[in-house]
């Protein structure tokens, strides 16, 4: 009896975790993209404007990580203390964040380009093999060889984001973000402490043409 006690607790409990993490709606997500969204991120998720990420196709956990540090005021660098204003942000629930991630995860990159005359060499050297000399691990170790990123494997990182085709201007500032500790993040901020600004832009230049 006491087993089968136990054996339908743990089911009733495994039912309420499945409920409380119900599968995103897509199709609400892009309601909510294209009133909240579109005009900065562009309603596909691959905005043209520096200072804005690109979300297309990023890991659906990452986004939604953001989104709820922006909203309880965690994460507040660049354009986030005005995104939670004046995009509505704060106004959204949590079954909405999941599903607008899940919408701009599903949507098509589009690749950047790489401007020649900004070091490129440099760029893809510190990408795909670090710097040993300064203890710098290649980048493309965590985020893959084109950038796609990767999910965290069940640890306490949730993921390593998508780069590939992301803004030069919005990678340096993440990069200065964590060099100064505005932004925290252990082993970024480990990384960033040890790059130059010529490296920072050098690596960000060639991310943007990386797909």
């Amino acid at each position: 009896m006491k087993r089968m006690t136990l054996l339908t607790l743990s089911v009733l409990a495994a039912g309420v975790v499945g409920a409380a993490q119900p599968k995103a709606d897509v199709a609400k997500g892009k309601e909510i993209a294209n009133n909240l969204c579109a005009s900065c991120h562009n309603i596909d998720g691959n905005s043209g404007i520096a200072s804005y990420p690109r979300l297309a196709a990023q890991l659906p956990n990452y986004i939604e990580r953001q989104v709820h540090d922006i909203k309880d005021g965690k994460r507040a660098w660049g354009q986030a203390a005005a995104m939670r204003v004046s995009a509505g942000i704060s106004t959204l629930t949590p079954e909405q964040i999941r599903d607008v991630s899940a919408y701009f995860a599903s949507q098509a990159p589009k690749p950047g380009e790489t401007n020649p005359k900004e070091n490129p060499e440099l760029g893809a050297k510190i990408y795909r093999g670090g710097i040993a000399e300064k203890k710098i691990p290649a980048c493309m170790s965590c985020h893959g060889p084109n950038g796609a990123g990767m999910p965290g494997g069940g640890t306490a990182i949730l993921a390593f984001p998508r780069l590939g085709g992301q803004h030069k201007g919005y990678i340096v500032e993440q990069m200065k973000a964590f060099q100064s500790g505005q932004r925290e993040n252990s082993i970024m901020a480990d990384i960033a402490k040890r790059m130059t600004e010529e490296e920072m832009n050098a690596v960000g230049n060639f991310i943007q043409g990386l797909h």
